[in-house]
């Protein structure tokens, strides 16, 4: 298993002297806490522990299992990180990844598979999410400009997360739901719901039984309705 070319070590064997990552990449079935502290440390528990592998290289820290293929049932591991700033997280499998804060000028938040992420307290400038397949986004926090996709049947539960500004494009049956006071755009297509909390102004390009539900009403975007005069 290797990430950014770095072929995945048991943790005894990994270097940890370098910088601390500011991104995590987790491949598999196991669960990843992450808090926030002065330097990085990683301590794992739990049955499989044993074949974790580990991987730094190019601020971001990899963690899969060795061995592990989609769709295998294992018993999850538990793997405990700390680190001084989190602003990149990338999910692949049925894992979950909770972390307790998450900012910087971009911050990026990417699942596929059917994991789940949890961003309990997110301070970004711009924040980008994409949630491919059935996996599931938890979130709570500030973002100056959001930027939402969602492919498949995935679910982005992000009451207590106020933006700016957003961008949303949804294919598929997956659902959205945020805060925001400011413009929100989105693109749906297919079954899945965009809702949105808060006075923001809204508009809407859908085909489909899609749709954008807003407090202050939505308006369809300009080529819908120049689509519907003629």
């Amino acid at each position: 298993m290797a990430f950014n070319g770095e072929k995945g070590v048991p943790l005894a064997d990994l270097d940890t002297t370098g910088p601390a990552p500011t991104a995590i990449a987790l491949l598999g079935p196991d669960n990843v806490r992450v808090v926030r502290g002065d330097k990085l440390a990683i301590t794992v528990e739990g049955e499989g522990a044993d074949t974790l592998r580990f991987a730094l290289s190019e601020g971001q820290l990899g963690i899969a299992r060795e061995g592990w293929k989609i769709g295998q049932q294992t018993k999850a591991a538990t793997v405990n990180v700390t680190l001084p700033m989190l602003s990149d997280v990338m999910l692949a499998g049925t894992g979950t990844l909770v972390t307790d804060q998450m900012g910087g000028a971009d911050a990026k938040i990417v699942i596929a598979g059917a994991g789940t992420v949890e961003a309990r307290a997110i301070d970004a400038q711009k924040l980008e999410v994409d949630v491919v397949g059935s996996g599931k986004l938890r979130a709570a926090g500030k973002a100056k400009d959001l930027n939402l996709t969602i492919a498949g049947s995935g679910d982005a539960e992000m009451d207590g997360l106020n933006a700016d500004t957003a961008k949303v494009d949804v294919a598929g049956s997956g659902n959205a739901r945020f805060a925001s006071n400011g413009q929100v755009k989105a693109n749906i297509m297919g079954s899945g719901e965009v809702r949105v909390f808060g006075r923001a102004t809204c508009t809407v390009s859908s085909m489909g039984s899609g749709k954008l539900v807003c407090e202050n009403g939505v308006t369809p975007s300009s080529d819908e309705s120049e689509a519907a005069e003629k």
